[in-house]
This record gives structure tokens, C-alpha cells and sequence, in this order.
């Protein structure tokens, strides 16, 4: 019989369990240095520079609608593939730490409840449950809404000017 089981990133956001598949990962990283973007979403921290490549950066935190946090050696980011409307974007999400890889099979994870949640629930992939930790998985692919993606892609566009001007 195939084992069902898929592999899922555990990592921490305000004291809370949040989970996303290993196959949407590129990368995780510890934090470095953001370069500022003026004039972008609120959540939109900046950009680094990932061997030549410009990663947007997006504070979790803030786009959860959490109190932020000053960035410490804890500090890491998730390099993550997301699709676009017609091309995947790579987006460094701030968690507040990385826990640990678990396999988990469909039937681990129940639905998102419509109610009760602080958390956007078209966010949210389901809920699993790990031993006593209830993990919150996050569907990375909606994580941004059309208008954000839209942003993401000018970003993009901008992103070799962007590059140029940091060497």
C-alpha cells in the first residue's frame, strides 16, 4: 500500500504553529539584512538579495494583523514558491522560528472551521493535529489576495533594476 503522506515545514508566528508543504519551500534562511521598499503594502518588509536573485520579504506578523516584532538571530525566512496568475513568484516570508519537518496524511488534517479562527480562513489549508500541537496550515498559494499578486508581479518586473542597483 503507497504511503499518502506528505512532508510539512512546522514554524513558529507569535507563539503559534503554522505549517506549509516542503514541496512550496526553495530555501530557509537565516535573516539578513532587508533593503526598504517605499510606497509598498504595509506587510511588505523589503527586499534581500539571494545570490543575485531579489526576494521580496513579507512580515508575517503584519500580515496576519499580529503586533509586530523587531527582527532577532531567531529571525528566519522561508523562501516559498507561489502562483501567480500565470508564472510562480518566489517571496521570503519572517517567521518567528522554524520547529521541525513532520509527515502528516490527509486524514490528519480536519477543515477550517468558518468561525473562531483570527485568521483569515481562505489562508488556511486545514487545521492537523501533532501529538498535542494543533497546526494551522497555510495554503500559500492564497496567501496573497489578486491585488497583492498583482503587486508581487510590477515588483518583479522591477526586480533586475532593483539588483543593479545594489551592486
Amino acid at each position: 500500500m503507497a504511503d499518502n503522506s506528505t512532508k510539512y515545514l512546522i514554524f513558529n508566528i507569535n507563539d503559534e504553529d503554522y505549517g506549509i508543504p516542503i514541496s512550496k519551500i526553495r530555501e530557509v534562511i537565516r535573516f539578513v539584512k532587508i533593503t526598504p521598499i517605499h510606497e509598498a503594502s504595509e506587510f511588505l518588509k523589503g527586499v534581500i538579495n539571494l545570490r543575485g536573485k531579489i526576494i521580496p520579504i513579507i512580515d508575517m506578523r503584519a500580515k496576519f494583523g499580529l503586533q509586530e516584532r523587531d527582527y532577532s538571530d531567531r529571525t528566519v525566512f522561508i523562501i516559498v514558491d507561489i502562483l501567480g496568475v500565470k508564472e510562480i513568484y518566489n517571496l521570503g516570508i519572517s517567521v518567528d522560528a522554524v520547529q521541525d519537518v513532520v509527515d502528516l496524511k490527509e486524514e490528519d488534517m480536519e477543515k477550517t472551521p468558518d468561525i473562531g479562527l483570527r485568521l483569515k480562513s481562505q489562508y488556511l489549508e486545514g487545521i492537523a493535529k501533532v501529538g498535542e500541537r494543533m497546526i494551522m496550515m497555510l495554503n500559500m498559494d492564497r496567501i496573497l489576495s489578486s491585488d497583492e499578486v498583482v503587486e508581487m508581479r510590477e515588483f518583479n518586473d522591477k526586480a533586475p533594476e532593483l539588483a543593479e542597483a545594489k551592486v
